[in-house]
């Protein structure tokens, strides 16, 4: 099986989320990517507060998951138990090896880096946003499931238009979608 976790960085296109809609990939959208991704079967937020702040916004229909129990007496979502060190679109990839038993993973607005804005949505209000550390925190939270990936025979390949990402084999999103 294969599954599209779609990020929240600033190389996200609409073009690339219709592209992946068309295919009718299984869909897992982080945080805000929902809004552009409205076929998304998943949206995965790893932080209580997100959903505080945008839970009653979402207006499809989609599974709701988050790491934090709270947020399910709250918010109805799913717990999805993160350990150690996470960020919402590495935990949604592991979401997808684990929970969905993805074979294949296609990233999406996995830029990792604040070189070309903070998010492709703007910045978010009233809630934390990335900076450069924080985007090197990631890149070696990322090491982690790259080995999980590897260790469950799952290839996951970044598409993203821009990344710093390196722990996966890049690819453009039409060849990916080629092979699929």
């Amino acid at each position: 099986m294969m599954v599209c976790c779609i990020a929240s960085g600033p190389s996200l296109t609409a073009e690339d989320c219709e592209a992946v809609g068309q295919k009718g990939i299984l869909t897992i959208a982080v945080n805000n990517s929902w809004q552009m991704a409205r076929f998304a079967k998943y949206i995965y937020a790893g932080d209580k507060s997100w959903w505080v702040k945008n839970g009653k916004l979402i207006d499809i229909e989609a599974v709701r998951v988050c790491c934090d129990e709270s947020a399910m007496i709250h918010h109805g979502t799913q717990t999805h138990r993160a350990t150690g060190g996470y960020n919402s679109g590495m935990m949604a990839i592991r979401y997808a090896i684990q929970k969905l038993h993805a074979q294949r993973v296609i990233l999406l607005g996995y830029d990792c880096s604040v070189k070309n804005g903070l998010h492709w949505h703007g910045p978010h209000q009233g809630l934390g946003n990335p900076d450069e550390a924080r985007c090197q925190k990631w890149l070696k939270q990322f090491d982690k499931i790259a080995a999980e990936a590897k260790a469950f025979g799952v290839d996951v390949v970044n598409c993203s238009r821009y990344t710093e990402l390196t722990v996966f084999n890049h690819m453009d999103l039409e060849e990916a979608l080629e092979r699929c």
